[in-house]
């Protein structure tokens, strides 16, 4: 069972919803979404993606068994170019990556709040990646 931490009417609540009103309406948001869409939209699109993963797996797994070849990587190399020169693609995995960045700043940007208590400064988001909370050393 999922214990709630903020009730549902809170300041705090409140405040999210409005930056996720914020983000959803912006221009940036929107433009990813339309990437995203057109790549669903597009069927040969969809299975160059899905035939490219398909061909990692099987080499990930090529690898593990230490049948890997340079021929196998000379195939990867190359669907991946063809991959990249797709613009439905290219698009689609650029939106998603741009979303997920947006997803990390904000929860980094509210971690970092709470870690510290108090608004973090620039310098404290640009302290380079750590793992976990801190403890492996690094601020």
């Amino acid at each position: 069972m999922q214990t709630q931490t903020l009730p549902l009417n809170s300041a705090a609540i409140e405040k999210t919803r409005e930056l996720c009103t914020l983000i959803l309406e912006s221009d940036s948001y929107r433009d990813q979404v339309a990437r995203i869409e057109g790549f669903f939209e597009d069927d040969a699109a969809q299975q160059q993606y899905r035939d490219f993963s398909q061909l990692g797996q099987e080499l990930h797994q090529k690898q593990q068994e230490g049948a890997l070849t340079e021929d196998d990587i000379a195939l990867y190399e190359r669907k991946q170019s063809e991959l990249n020169g797709n613009e439905t693609v290219a698009g689609f995995m650029e939106a998603e990556s741009v979303l997920n960045g947006i997803v990390k700043e904000v929860s980094r940007f509210v971690g970092k709040s709470l870690e510290l208590g108090r608004l973090p400064e620039p310098e404290d988001l640009d302290s380079g990646e750590c793992c976990n909370s801190g403890g492996c050393g690094c601020a």
